[in-house]
């Protein structure tokens, strides 16, 4: 599965279901993200909520190349009060984990990369299972 992973890591964790969101006080604790998985076949909008381990998915249309751009300005304008580093890494194929690990190792961060169902792939920020448990307001 080929694409292109833009991983926004924030400077909070929170829980959605229970309206909260706390300052990360170090290292240690585990960060909410923001992400966009950008493919030819289907992108994806993914946010991660670390209280809970929940996650929040929304497929996206439209060109790629728009859409790269559109996630950057995007994080940088809702997130950019709480946005702690962001990365673009592009996947030849999100398979290949040797690619996916040195990719990973080369900007500091574990290797966890999960494939979901085929459709989308993002970065677990901890090595809790991701599950939505909750559903966001439309």
């Amino acid at each position: 599965m080929q694409g292109t992973l833009v991983l926004a890591i924030l400077t909070v964790r929170s829980s959605y279901a229970r309206q909260i969101e706390e300052r990360l006080v170090d290292h240690a604790d585990v960060p909410d993200t923001l992400q966009w998985w950008i493919a030819a076949g289907g992108s994806w909008r993914i946010r991660t909520y670390a209280i809970d381990h929940d996650i929040h998915t929304h497929q996206v249309d439209g060109d790629p190349t728009r859409l790269l751009t559109l996630a950057s300005e995007g994080n940088r304008k809702h997130y950019g009060d709480v946005l702690a580093a962001e990365h673009v890494l592009h996947f030849a194929d999100s398979h290949d984990w040797s690619d996916v690990d040195a990719k990973f190792r080369a900007i500091g961060l574990a290797p966890r990369l999960e494939i979901a169902a085929d459709r989308f792939a993002f970065w677990k920020p901890d090595d809790a299972r991701y599950a939505t448990k909750s559903r966001p307001v439309e």
